[in-house]
């Protein structure tokens, strides 16, 4: 499988991309990811840098997965960038994905807007999209929020970056029922993260991205 993601810091913080990478290969799904990121970037500016598009175009990807800025979030500049970027996959005969962040932690009560943005356009384009803001949501029920969130309030913590991870790989794959982390060599395991922590990460992952994507 050949991944290209398309996105800001909240794609490369913790290396989060190739933590979907371990997980896609440690259930025997042979993986190339490559990472086209740039702090602060919204989509509006991948859809006409010349290597994105040159990557979309020519660098033979199986999926595209694109994210949103997440501070200062305009849905009319998310439907922008994302059309432009859907439209240039499916030229290239690739699949688009969405990749949705979390909104800041003294902005959680956004997040739903943030989260029918990005379902709103899912079911318009046909495609799917990596709830994890809902993800963050769950687990905020049982974790504090300095679990998720680096002090700045915006970027995951290295648990926070897995969860997202998580979240991803049940939306590239499609698949419905958890994984048990202790069956396969798991990065959150292998971190040093509990086996029960990593377990509940995957059943909420995996129940978010039902609840979004059918």
């Amino acid at each position: 499988m050949n991944l290209l993601f398309i996105g800001n810091s909240h794609t490369y913080f913790n290396d989060m991309a190739a933590t979907v990478k371990q997980l896609l290969e440690a259930t025997g799904e042979r993986t190339h990811v490559t990472m086209l990121t740039r702090g602060g970037k919204g989509l509006v500016h991948h859809m006409t840098d010349p290597n994105t598009l040159f990557n979309i175009r020519y660098g033979g990807y199986d999926t595209v997965i694109a994210q949103e800025r997440a501070a200062g979030f305009d849905q009319a500049s998310f439907t922008e960038g994302a059309e432009a970027l859907a439209r240039m996959s499916a030229e290239a005969g690739a699949r688009f994905l969405l990749f949705m962040p979390w909104v800041r932690r003294d902005e959680r009560s956004t997040q739903r807007d943030m989260t029918e943005a990005y379902l709103s356009f899912a079911r318009k384009q046909g495609c799917r999209f990596a709830p994890c803001g809902e993800t963050f949501t769950r687990l905020l029920t049982s974790l504090k929020a300095d679990d998720l969130y680096c002090e700045d309030g915006n970027h995951a913590t290295a648990l926070g970056s897995y969860a997202a991870a998580v979240t991803i790989f049940y939306t590239v794959t499609g698949r419905k029922r958890t994984i048990d982390p202790t069956k396969i060599d798991d990065p959150g395991i292998l971190s040093g993260l509990t086996p029960a922590l990593c377990a509940r990460i995957h059943a909420e992952a995996c129940f978010a991205t039902r609840l979004f994507n059918g």
